[in-house]
């Protein structure tokens, strides 16, 4: 009684994967709605199919462990099929998506849902399982006949839409295919995917390799003249000073405080680099969420640095690439407080690479684009959750990853806020090779901008050569400009962040080597450095920086290379 009653659910089963999911998407999806499988499609469906084949065998001759191993080795190659199909588009925009919908869920949701469905039924039914092995035949029931009919209706109909919509051996599935027609000359026939078949040779464009950090053996060129952009000016170098500094790593950003920003007047003064873009964003009232950006110079709110905060008045934050944070005194001679961010669980932040203060607290900013806010609290017992050391100076407040698109696939080595956005720029890895600006809201740490970096004509691109040649490990505020700091070639690139455009270009000299972060204080500027195994601190003169803006100019962009996004 038990394994009659075993069998006739393990035939509802069947007729239930083959009914429900193949038969849904054959009968109706495909012949009435007609809706074509992409190539991912088909193999999802083919792997249904033998599901239900194999619980046909088993319906047949018994319960035997070939059987078994033959539904688990098929539902494992399903999951992966969904899986890779469903990471396809799964990060995509309410109501984006692939072909139709079933209850509002595109087919690749379903067909993982299937499959785990599969294994859950598969381990209830055994546990009402009778004797494994069945030396004859079964005689089938009704309800084992049944099972037998509707696979054999349905796997027929399947492939009379496959032979239809995408034909006989060797044409293939579609990536993007085309509507359903009973009409022969309408369907697309198609050979194309078979050069994307066999075993994966690389784990995938998203595998990028890990940002050049300061200690590494790389050795970029130090001549500006060899930059990709013409660059014919230059900032001298004053003096230099190694580091008397114990830090846990090689400093990886350098942000002075400074309570009031003591401006350089140019000898024209220029309009506002907003004013030539023809928006009046200083208004008071903001129409979105953003509040309304300050005029520069920037100069820190009343809070920041307030209470506890008052310590943290004209210093440094330094942050290191192995997530460590210093507070250090005016002179750069002496550590007040730190903190060492165990960088693991909830959301990973590593090798950090921005400190800002962002309102009373400090955002750092990890080379994988997440965050953490930090607070200065003297008075606290013990953060030893959060900090590996500093447990005692400082509150962890919140964690944060940043989500973009142009950059997903791409670190960044600076984070500079300027009030109301934190500003990023991309470096270069073996897969791509763009110079991006993102721009994060800093009030909800959301995206706001991602653009392209370009050229002015004032500073034209040499023949042959691109933005992406840059390695860009620091960024900094002056005078409503954006200054980004190049490893690679020994390069100061002014940047307009309102519309990505560099808008002039300073080389540094060789002397200053392995450049790794720059501040601006009292109208000088200071570069750190990293060279045997010591952080140096160079500082250089900045009268010669021209503060003229250029004339507005409409950009003119190439069209854009267009690319189907199927399956």
């Amino acid at each position: 009684m038990q394994a009659q009653r075993f069998y006739f659910l393990f035939s509802l089963a069947i007729i239930a994967i083959i009914a429900l999911p193949v038969g849904i998407a054959n009968l109706i999806l495909g012949f009435i709605y007609h809706d074509s499988p992409c190539i991912q499609c088909w193999a999802e469906r083919q792997s249904m199919v033998y599901i239900a084949l194999g619980g046909l065998f088993i319906l047949r001759y018994g319960l035997k462990l070939k059987y078994l191993g033959l539904l688990v080795l098929v539902v494992a190659g399903g999951l992966y099929q969904s899986f890779y199909h469903l990471g396809n588009h799964a990060l995509e925009d309410v109501g984006q998506g692939f072909a139709l919908t079933i209850f509002g869920l595109h087919t690749q949701f379903w067909a993982e849902f299937v499959f785990w469905m599969v294994l859950l039924i598969l381990g209830l039914l055994l546990f009402k399982a009778p004797t494994l092995e069945s030396k004859v035949p079964r005689k089938l029931t009704p309800s084992n006949l049944w099972a037998f009919g509707v696979f054999s209706f349905l796997v027929v109909s399947n492939m009379v839409q496959a032979f239809i919509s995408t034909g006989p051996f060797p044409y293939l599935g579609h990536g993007d295919p085309i509507r359903f027609s009973w009409h022969l000359g309408q369907n697309i026939w198609s050979t194309k995917n078979w050069e994307h078949m066999g075993f994966p040779r690389s784990l995938g464009r998203r595998v990028v390799d890990q940002p050049i950090l300061a200690e590494s053996s790389h050795k970029f060129d130090n001549d500006y003249h060899n930059a990709p952009l013409e660059i014919h000016k230059s900032l001298s170098l004053m003096q230099s000073q190694v580091s008397p500094l114990k830090l846990n790593a090689p400093i990886s950003d350098l942000n002075f405080l400074a309570t009031k920003e003591t401006p350089k007047v140019p000898k024209e003064a220029p309009k506002s680099l907003l004013q030539n873009l023809g928006m009046d964003i200083f208004d008071k009232h903001s129409e979105g969420c953003a509040p309304a950006l300050k005029p520069p110079p920037y100069t820190f709110l009343p809070e920041t640095f307030a209470g506890d905060n008052a310590f943290l008045k004209n210093t440094f934050l330094i942050s290191t690439q192995k997530e460590g944070l210093y507070v250090v005194d005016q002179k750069l001679q002496k550590v007040l407080a730190h903190l060492v961010l165990d960088k693991h669980y909830a959301v990973t932040v590593e090798h950090f690479v921005g400190a800002n203060m962002v309102g009373n607290l400090i955002r750092l900013m990890g080379a994988n684009k997440s965050s953490v806010d930090v607070i200065y609290n003297p008075k606290h017992h013990n953060s030893f959750a959060s900090f590996l050391e500093g447990a005692h100076h400082f509150d962890e407040l919140d964690r944060n990853r940043l989500r973009t698109s142009r950059a997903s696939t791409y670190y960044v080595l600076s984070a500079r806020s300027d009030g109301t956005h934190t500003y990023m720029l991309t470096v270069p890895n073996k897969h791509y090779k763009q110079l991006i600006l993102v721009g994060m809201l800093d009030q909800d740490l959301g995206l706001s901008s991602e653009a392209v970096v370009r050229p002015l004509k004032t500073t034209p691109l040499k023949k042959g050569r691109t933005l992406g040649e840059f390695y860009i490990t620091g960024l900094a505020f002056y005078q409503g400009r954006l200054f980004a700091l190049s490893k690679a070639y020994n390069a100061l690139l002014i940047i307009n962040p309102y519309d990505a455009t560099i808008i002039d270009a300073y080389g540094l000299p060789p002397s200053v080597q392995n450049p790794t972060a720059l501040t601006f204080v009292d109208n000088a500027l200071i570069v750190s450095g990293y060279a045997n195994k010591h952080d140096i601190f160079y500082t250089l003169d900045i009268s010669n920086l021209s503060l003229a803006l250029p004339p507005a100019e409409k950009p003119t962009l190439k069209a854009p290379t267009l690319q189907t996004h199927g399956c």
